[in-house]
């Protein structure tokens, strides 16, 4: 199964916020909205941070990669959310399941 995530026209757009670090330090990330397919009849609506706004998604749908999840401490599966990387979505790099 894949995890499948879009981002929709004019819902795109990414808000910045900006937080101090210590005393001199500040920075900046990008929230940007997304929809993510779960299997129920609607999607989720989700938020992604970025560092930057060169890494913001364009319109589209993309698929989580599998390099984005890790075992937990104790064992489980996580979700790597500091190394997230998202594929372009197209029906060849969707995993079969049989």
């Amino acid at each position: 199964m894949n995890l499948i995530i879009e981002v929709i026209k004019n819902h795109d757009r990414p808000l910045s916020r900006t937080f101090n670090q210590g005393t001199d330090k500040e920075r900046t990330v990008f929230k940007q909205k997304a929809y993510m397919y779960t299997g129920s009849p609607f999607p989720i609506e989700i938020e992604n941070t970025f560092n930057s706004l060169a890494e913001c998604l364009e319109v589209g749908k993309y698929i989580v990669s599998p390099s984005s999840f890790k075992a937990g401490r104790y064992g489980d599966i996580e979700l790597d959310r500091f190394n997230l990387v998202f594929e372009k979505f197209n029906e060849n790099n969707l995993s079969k399941v049989g």
